[in-house]
C-alpha cells in the first residue's frame, strides 16, 4: 500500500486529517483532481476486468460443452444429420454416418416412422506407423473435441403414402441412404 501511494505524494494541497494516516492523502488529492496515476489505474484495472470476463466466459462454455454434454434425457449421445428428399417414386433419406462401421447401424420400422441407431467410435489420433511404438507412446493433449461419438439415433416421418415394408438401403462414402418406395395403388 505504501508504494502504490507514493505517487500521490505530490499533491499540492494538504491533506486533511481523518485518522487514516496516508489514506487521507489519497481522499485529498482525488478529490481537488484526478491524479495521472490514478487514470492509468483505472484504465488498467478495466483491461483486466474485461480479460478476466473474457475467460471466464471460456471456462463456463468449455464446462457446459465437453463435461456436460453427456447428461442428456435420452441414452443416446447424439442425433446425426439428415437430408430428407420425397420423389415421384420413393421417399429418400441420406445420413450423414461418417466414421461409423456399416455393421453398426440398426434400422427399426414403424407404420409411419424410421428410427437408425447405433455407435460410433470416438476418432483417436493414431496412425498406422504409431502402433509399432505404442509402448512408447506420449500423451496426446485434445485441442478441440467437435466430432459426436457414442451412441446415436434419429427417428425420421414416413409419410402414410409411402410403403415402409419395401425399405431399401445403400452405403455409400459414409452416407447412408434410405428408399422408401410410394405404396401401388389398388
Amino acid at each position: 500500500m505504501q508504494r502504490y501511494l507514493q505517487g500521490f505524494s505530490s499533491c499540492n494541497k494538504k491533506p486533511r486529517r481523518i485518522g487514516l494516516g496516508r489514506i487521507s492523502l489519497v481522499r485529498s488529492c482525488l478529490a481537488s483532481r484526478a491524479h495521472p496515476l490514478c487514470i492509468v489505474s483505472q484504465k488498467i484495472r478495466t483491461i483486466r476486468l474485461r480479460y478476466l470476463a473474457d475467460q471466464l466466459g471460456e471456462v463456463a462454455y468449455q464446462i457446459t460443452k465437453v463435461h456436460f454434454s453427456n447428461f442428456r434425457e435420452t441414452d443416446y449421445s447424439w442425433r446425426p444429420e439428415i437430408n430428407v428428399f420425397q420423389c415421384a417414386t420413393c421417399f429418400r433419406i441420406c445420413i450423414e454416418l461418417a466414421g461409423v462401421d456399416p455393421d453398426q447401424i440398426e434400422l427399426a420400422i414403424a407404420p409411419d416412422r424410421l428410427w437408425v441407431r447405433g455407435h460410433r467410435a470416438a476418432p483417436e489420433p493414431l496412425q498406422q506407423n504409431e502402433m509399432t511404438y505404442a509402448s512408447s507412446r506420449k500423451p496426446v493433449r485434445v485441442i478441440t473435441m467437435e466430432i459426436d461419438h457414442g451412441q446415436f439415433e434419429r427417428e425420421v416421418e414416413i409419410p402414410a403414402a409411402f410403403d415402409t415394408q419395401k425399405i431399401t438401403t445403400r452405403w455409400d462414402n459414409g452416407l447412408l441412404w434410405v428408399f422408401v418406395p410410394r405404396k401401388a395403388h389398388a
